[in-house]
């Protein structure tokens, strides 16, 4: 019940946060140790919360950043960029290719650093571990690295590279959103607190509140 709870809390946090009219680059920080904490912990939330509802499909809808093409239409050699990062582009529609695993959407090609490909995993575990989403650290990949070179220069000047936090929220939202949505309908009770009342939602219950505002 905690885990569900929780869950719910949690995709309502980050879609809040990625589709915010202009949000701070501290909201947007926070959206990587919330991505973090539903798909890339140990025993992530997302994996505790489907055993008990494995026919539920997670549906990740992600475009892979692709190397923009020169102006003759030949490939950029992926060595000229020092960073290059996805944007909008990144979220994917109803014709994009599900990804049904978490694993194939945290290793989603969504950039380049030092011609090499920067993946899902890589953006949340640099925001989450080295730049303060969880704690401020040292960064311990040559990605981080690279990465915590360059935050210097666009504190206070541009938030651009960050938002792909707000890309990435997106699709995690999208894909979690079923789930959520099962779990509102059907929650877990515990029968000696909780009374399905003729409103078609459990007094006492914490879904109660969501249920009003839907």
């Amino acid at each position: 019940m905690l885990a569900e709870w929780l869950l719910v809390e949690t995709v309502a946090d980050v879609r809040r946060r990625s589709n915010g009219p202009d949000p701070s680059r501290y909201e947007l920080l926070g959206i990587a140790p919330l991505i973090r904490k539903l798909l890339l912990d140990g025993t992530s939330l997302v994996d505790t919360v489907r055993t008990t509802r494995p026919e539920i499909p997670v549906q990740f809808r992600i475009r892979p950043w692709n190397a923009p093409a020169a102006e003759d239409g030949a490939a950029l050699p992926p060595g000229l960029w020092l960073l290059r990062l996805g944007g909008p582009e990144l979220v994917g529609g109803p014709e994009s290719r599900a990804r049904m695993s978490v694993g194939e959407f945290i290793n989603t090609r969504v950039g380049i650093v030092n011609g090499a490909d920067l993946t899902v995993r890589d953006v949340v575990r640099y925001y989450a571990h080295v730049e303060g989403g969880v704690h401020f650290g040292e960064p311990r990949e040559a990605v981080q690295t690279t990465l915590s070179g360059l935050a210097p220069l666009f504190l206070g000047q541009t938030s651009s590279h960050i938002e792909i936090l707000a890309q990435l929220g997106v699709v995690v939202a999208n894909a979690l959103t079923p789930l959520c949505n099962s779990i509102l309908e059907s929650p877990t009770i515990d029968r000696r607190l909780h009374r399905l009342n003729g409103a078609g939602f459990y007094e006492n219950h914490w879904t109660a509140d969501h249920f009003g505002n839907r």
